[in-house]
């Protein structure tokens, strides 16, 4: 049976303030199963000229803002990924992490948010590399998907190609900054929230939006 509306949370893999908010999502995306369909949208927040190591002024400012961030949202990032900034080697791109996540999609759609958060845990808790094939691996054994096909589809143009979409949907859709959340309705759009917004602040939204048919 369809339902009504469609929850569309439009993040990026490498994006701070998403994986503040990501047990947030998580948790609504828990809650709301059955009330809403929700899908991740990759927004390909660093992409073309913008990949690349990590520049020394962009690596003082995210080590400068993630006190701010920890104390907002509750998340704490890890010391592994914190000594991957200041080394001045950390490479930057969106657009690995994100084709991971449209294979993903194909598999296990309505675990799209879960894995969103399973790749953003792996890198700014862990510090693990999302640029490494063998970081992908470890996160699809325990949804049993089999390796090999997925490295095929995680390295193929099909699958590239599908991630790009993404990222212009995302324009589309006029996000400007991540995390975003938007609600469709009968081929309306409604702006949930920009920005990290906590559980207590989006519920009230979401149990109106369960009025909506």
């Amino acid at each position: 049976m369809m339902k009504p509306v469609k929850i569309l949370y439009v993040f990026d893999p490498l994006c701070g303030w998403c994986f503040g908010f990501s047990s947030v999502i998580k948790n609504l995306a828990e809650d709301y199963a059955s009330d809403f369909e929700f899908d991740v949208i990759s927004g390909g927040m660093i992409v073309g000229e913008r990949e690349g190591v990590l520049a020394p002024q962009m690596a003082d400012y995210i080590l400068n803002t993630i006190p701010r961030l920890e104390a907002h949202t509750g998340v704490k990032f890890g010391e592994s990924y914190k000594q991957q900034i200041a080394s001045g080697s950390l490479y930057q791109s969106s657009v690995k992490p994100s084709i991971a996540l449209c294979v993903f999609k194909d598999h296990f759609p309505d675990k799209a948010v879960a894995f969103a958060s399973v790749i953003q845990n792996v890198q700014f808790v862990e510090g693990q590399s999302l640029e490494e094939d063998q970081t992908y691996l470890s996160l699809i054994t325990p949804y049993n998907i089999a390796p090999y096909p997925f490295l095929e589809q995680l390295n193929s143009e099909e699958y590239r190609s599908k991630a790009y979409e993404e990222f212009n949907y995302a324009r589309q859709l006029g996000v400007s900054g991540f995390p975003a959340v938007i609600a469709v309705h009968k081929d309306k759009y409604y702006l949930v929230s920009n920005g990290y917004q906590s559980y207590e602040e989006l519920q009230p939204v979401f149990e109106k939006l369960k009025t909506f048919e």
